[in-house]
C-alpha cells in the first residue's frame, strides 16, 4: 500500500493535534490540582466523585440539622433551668408558709409573691423561639402551649406531637418535648390536676389561710419540682446525644473528605513527569513534521 505525502503530512498533524491537547489537559489538571478535567476523561471516576460528593453534601445537611436542633435545645434548657429554680424558690415559700408561727399577714405576703411567681413561669411556659415558634406547644406551634379557659383555669392547648429529624441516614432525634410532659401537673386522689391550677390553689389556700390545703401545696409543689428535675434529665439526655453525634458526624465528613481528595487530586509528581514525557515528544514530532514537510517528488527520484 502506497502512502503519499499528503498523508504522512495529515498523520503528522493529527498526532502533534493530541499531543499538544494532552499537553493542555495537564496543564489544567496541573494548574487546578485535579485529575479530571472534564467528566467524560474517566466515566467511572466521575461517577464515584459525583457519588462521594453527593454523599458528603448530605453530611453537611446533617450538620446544620445538628446545629439547629442544638440551638433548640439550648433554648428549652434554658427555659427549664429558669422554671425549676422558680419552682424550688416556690417550694421555699410553701415550706415557709406551713410554719404554724406565720400570722395571716405573712401569708398574704407569700400569696403575692407566689402570683408573681407563677406569672413568670407561665411566660417560661409559652416562650418561643427565633423563629416565633412556641417551643412547648408540639407540632402546633403558632399558638401558645397554655392558655386559660372560660373559667380562668390554665390549660395545655398544645398537642402531643413530638417532632423528629434526621440526623444521619439511619438515625433521628426528636426535637420537642409537649408543654404537658415538662409543666405536668399531679395526680390528686385519682384527678389529674394542672401544673398551674396546683399553683393557683395554693395561692387560694393562702389568701383564705388554709392550712390543711397549704400542707397539701406544698406535698403538690415538691412533685412539681421533682418533675421538673426529670425534665431536666430527659434533655441533657437528649443534648447528649447531640454532640455524640456531632461527633461521628466530623468522623464521617472527614472519610469522605479523604476518599474524595483519592479521587480528585493530582499527583503532582507523575503529572510533571508525564507532562514533561509528552512535550519530549512533542518536540521529536515537530522535529519529524519539519523535515517531512521538506520532502517532495524530486527527493524521491534522487
Amino acid at each position: 500500500m502506497r502512502i503519499s505525502n499528503q498523508q504522512l503530512f495529515d498523520q503528522a498533524v493529527n498526532q502533534m493535534t493530541r499531543q499538544q491537547a494532552k499537553i493542555a489537559d495537564l496543564q489544567t489538571q496541573i494548574g487546578e490540582g485535579k485529575q479530571l478535567i472534564r467528566p467524560s476523561d474517566n466515566a467511572d471516576k466521575s461517577a464515584v466523585i459525583q457519588r462521594l460528593n453527593t454523599a458528603a453534601s448530605r453530611q453537611e445537611v446533617y450538620e446544620a440539622t445538628l446545629d439547629s436542633v442544638s440551638n433548640r435545645l439550648d433554648a428549652e434548657e434554658s427555659i427549664i433551668l429558669s422554671s425549676s429554680d422558680i419552682l424550688q424558690r416556690m417550694k421555699e415559700l410553701a415550706i415557709l408558709s406551713n410554719d404554724g408561727s406565720n400570722g395571716e399577714f405573712d401569708r398574704s405576703a407569700v400569696a403575692i409573691e407566689v402570683s408573681t411567681l407563677r406569672e413568670q413561669l407561665l411566660s417560661q411556659a409559652n416562650q418561643q423561639d427565633l423563629n416565633g415558634n412556641y417551643i412547648f406547644s408540639g407540632s402546633n406551634v403558632k399558638s401558645a402551649a397554655f392558655a386559660a379557659d372560660n373559667s380562668g383555669v390554665i390549660n395545655y392547648v398544645g398537642n402531643q406531637q413530638r417532632i423528629s429529624v434526621d440526623i444521619s441516614e439511619h438515625r433521628q432525634i426528636e426535637v420537642n418535648r409537649p408543654g404537658s410532659d415538662v409543666f405536668k401537673g399531679v395526680d390528686r386522689g385519682g384527678s389529674d390536676v394542672g401544673f398551674f391550677q396546683v399553683i393557683d390553689d395554693f395561692v387560694t389556700a393562702l389568701d383564705t389561710n388554709n392550712n390543711s390545703k397549704i400542707e397539701l401545696a406544698l406535698s403538690e409543689i415538691e412533685v412539681l419540682a421533682n418533675e421538673m428535675t426529670g425534665a431536666i434529665t430527659n434533655l441533657g439526655a437528649r443534648m447528649g446525644v447531640v454532640e455524640s453525634h456531632r461527633a461521628t458526624l466530623a468522623e464521617v465528613k472527614l472519610r469522605y473528605e479523604t476518599l474524595l481528595s483519592e479521587e480528585e487530586t493530582l499527583d503532582y509528581a507523575t503529572a510533571i513527569t508525564e507532562l514533561s514525557a509528552e512535550i519530549l515528544s512533542l518536540e521529536g514530532a515537530q522535529a519529524s513534521f519539519a523535515q517531512i514537510s521538506q520532502l517532495s517528488l524530486f527527493n524521491y527520484i534522487k
